[in-house]
């Protein structure tokens, strides 16, 4: 019979606009819950959040996704949320033997649109 379990990520952004790699915690509560074989779903219960899985962004590649994302909503008046809904709140993984399913050079990012802010990502992992 398969299990689920939540766990609840807390982050505290420091910047309006902010980029955090989530991958080692999503990570950690796989291993800690003990899970071989199943699945993980990220959420982001904020209007001005979003999460992401992408390659992994340097800081040469920083500007360029900044960019990307003003295009996107380039009036600094208009709600942050128009960004967060187009990023999207929800990201849905896979664990085998006991590791995310990701390419070597994917991540798990949380985007802020609206910091700083203390913000939560919900995990839920089913084996």
């Amino acid at each position: 019979m398969a299990m689920g379990f939540i766990r609840e990520v807390t982050i505290a952004t420091t910047e309006r606009e902010q980029l955090i790699d989530l991958t080692p915690h999503i990570q950690a509560i796989v291993t800690e819950l003990g899970i071989k074989d199943g699945f993980v779903c990220v959420y982001v219960p904020h209007t001005s959040a979003a999460v992401s899985i992408h390659r992994e962004v340097d800081v040469a590649d920083r500007p360029r996704l900044d960019e990307m994302l003003d295009r996107i909503n380039p009036d600094p008046a208009t709600p942050h949320y128009t960004k967060a809904a187009l990023v999207a709140p929800t990201e849905v993984l896979i664990v085998k033997d006991g590791k995310l399913v990701m390419d070597d050079d994917q991540r798990v990012y949380f985007y802020e649109f609206d910091g700083p802010k203390q913000r939560r990502i919900i995990v839920y992992v089913t084996d």
